[in-house]
């Protein structure tokens, strides 16, 4: 297990309480006059992560990503390569609001982390 993932081929720390797999299995259910309930399943399970992102703003060392990569990285309209920190290698794409949240009031110095909120829904192979 590795404690960080890899997004776009950088290096990332996650913050551990807000970072969580997700599976969203699609379905509906109704209720029908006979009383019964019908249910209808989606053919596949769809599989993500989601939380937030650390992206410091100086690289901590080879291989590892900074704000401003992460920025170019979350922002793409294509699917990004992604490993999880099992070390499963997926293509995902990118969705939520992206919020970012800086935790010094000093955005720009080079000790700064600064947050980014994100989904990431790996693609079916």
């Amino acid at each position: 297990m590795n404690n960080y993932i890899t997004l776009d081929g950088n290096k990332y720390m996650t913050r551990h309480g807000d970072w969580e797999p997700i599976y969203d299995k699609p379905g509906a259910a109704r209720l029908v006059l006979s009383g019964n309930i019908d249910v209808t399943w989606g053919p596949a399970t769809i599989s993500g992560w989601q939380g937030v992102i650390i992206g410091p703003v100086t690289s901590p060392g080879t291989g590892w990503g900074t704000i401003d990569n992460l920025r170019t990285s979350v922002r793409k309209t294509q699917a990004v390569s992604f490993t999880d920190h099992y070390s499963n290698t997926d293509d995902v794409i990118v969705l939520g609001s992206l919020r970012e949240e800086s935790k010094s009031p000093m955005w720009d110095s080079p000790s700064n982390e600064i947050t980014v909120e994100v989904e990431l829904v790996i693609l079916p192979s």
